[in-house]
């Protein structure tokens, strides 16, 4: 289900993801890939709590994010990841359709000759 209050706790926002796919997946179509849109982001330090927040969830996953950023940073990206977010294998772009890259890389122009 969607989060309840603001979060950057990687475990939350996968959970609200994978709520959103089960809410949007047919089995009838195939499908390559998904992405998550974040909007409306902030700094940790400027969110309102709810009414009801207990701030208990915010202050055990701040310690546990910042190691699995630190890890990943060090170490490569999705070094760890979370259970819940791995699939049979790891995904990677596919560049058979790729266009050239004319307009952004010099190097890439055609040459005459």
């Amino acid at each position: 289900m969607p989060p309840p209050e603001p979060s950057d706790d990687l475990r939350v926002l996968t959970i609200a993801a994978l709520w959103g796919l089960k809410k949007i997946y047919r089995p009838e179509f195939k499908y390559k890939k998904a992405g998550v849109m974040l909007m409306d982001l902030n700094e940790g330090k400027a969110s309102q709590a709810t009414l009801f927040d207990s701030g208990v969830s915010r202050m055990s996953s701040a310690p546990l994010m910042t190691a699995l950023d630190a890890i990943n940073k060090k170490y490569g990206r999705d070094t760890l990841r979370l259970g819940s977010a791995a699939g049979p294998q790891r995904w990677a772009a596919k560049f058979e359709s790729v266009t050239p890259h004319y307009t952004s890389d010099w190097a890439a122009l055609p040459r005459a000759k």
